[in-house]
């Protein structure tokens, strides 16, 4: 565990140990009985304002149960002993990265049309979509009121007092995506390959215009005509570069099993149509790059959506040196520039991962 760290002791809590509460999906809810033995369960919850103070609430759902509402232990812990402690927490392998927030409260049982159960329903329904389906407004909530909180976070003295919960999603889905050559044989949904594209949209364009387009190649008869003719040109731009025989063959090899077997293909295109037109040959080079800067940020959402999908890609830049060939395997229209060409499916092991520059090595100049 890290030695460096900031820890704040119990008192109201604030604004952003709120915010960090609010936004995880989960909390561990700690209750003791009248003798002390202490039980601790997994709850959905959502903070609610009541009278100007922060409160927590649970609510007994549909999921199921042993025993009765009013049977179950934490409920009768709470009956006992009204003082309760909930936990949440971010766990990563880069434990500079831990953090968790720690709410102390007194918890009372509400039955329905008791006070602030119907803000706690409303308030559970707008966290978590799988309630909008059960029945949960006829159910007991567990309020926890007279919050204080106590939080810790790595990171040394200097450091936030807890990381914002969005930004960790965001870190861990960038320095989660890995490049992956080969695939198991496991089909992607259609809904991922399209989720991943619609991210591509949102990237920035000149002009707003995005001027990249994507082909999906899905059919083995369509992934076999498009490897047979890259390799046709792969060998001879190979055989160019006075490689031996032996060597070509083998990366050839390699690249068909890698096109061959993974499950989905994506071809990002550059396309120029529609860019601002300029009468001298520097700007419209310059809006060329500019359309080119932003393919590659296209890809880059492409790529870390399909990781947050729980899939695994690999980018191919080969069609940049046959795009003509690339686009008439395709079929594909004329004003299309094949770019790059994307692998997708489910990794069949683990790529080995290239050690990344340090930050300041990144950072040439800063005035």
């Amino acid at each position: 565990m890290p030695t460096s760290a900031t820890t704040i002791q119990a008192r109201r809590p604030t604004e952003q140990e709120l915010a960090f509460v609010h936004e995880r999906r989960v909390g561990h809810l700690a209750t003791a009985d009248a003798q002390g033995r202490p039980s601790v369960v997994p709850i959905c919850y959502a903070v609610v304002e009541r009278g100007g103070a922060p409160e927590i609430v649970s609510v007994l759902d549909e999921k199921p149960k042993r025993v009765d509402d009013l049977a179950l232990r934490r409920v009768r812990n709470i009956v006992a002993q009204p003082a309760v402690a909930l936990v949440i927490d971010d766990y990563d392998e880069d434990w500079q990265r831990l953090a968790f927030v720690q709410i102390k409260g007194e918890a009372a049982l509400v039955q329905p049309g008791g006070a602030g159960h119907d803000q706690a329903i409303a308030a559970l329904r707008k966290k978590y979509p799988q309630y909008a389906a059960m029945a949960i407004e006829s159910r007991p909530v567990i309020r926890m009121t007279d919050l204080t909180a106590t939080s810790w976070r790595a990171g040394g003295p200097d450091a936030e007092t807890i990381p914002n919960g969005r930004l960790l999603e965001l870190e861990s889905v960038i320095r989660g995506r890995r490049s992956v050559r080969a695939f198991t044989g496991e089909p992607v949904p259609r809904a991922v390959i399209e989720r991943a594209i619609e991210a591509a949209g949102w990237a920035p364009s000149p002009h707003g215009r995005q001027p990249w387009r994507f082909a999906v190649v899905e059919s083995a008869d369509r992934k076999l005509t498009l490897t047979n003719a890259m390799a046709a040109t792969w060998q001879e731009q190979l055989e160019l570069d006075g490689q031996d025989t032996e060597i070509v063959q083998t990366r050839l090899r390699k690249s068909r099993e890698r096109l061959l077997t993974a499950p989905i293909l994506l071809v990002p295109c550059l396309y120029l149509e529609g860019l601002d037109d300029y009468p001298d040959p520097g700007r419209q080079e310059a809006e060329a790059t500019m359309a080119v800067q932003s393919i590659g940020a296209a890809i880059q959402n492409l790529l870390l959506m399909i990781h947050a999908s729980g899939y695994d890609a690999g980018w191919m830049c080969a069609p940049l040196f046959c795009p003509d060939v690339v686009r008439d395997a395709l079929g594909l229209d004329a004003a299309l520039i094949p770019h790059a060409l994307i692998t997708v499916g489910r990794a069949a092991k683990d790529p080995i991962r290239r050690p990344r520059l340090p930050l300041d090595d990144l950072i040439v100049s800063w005035t």
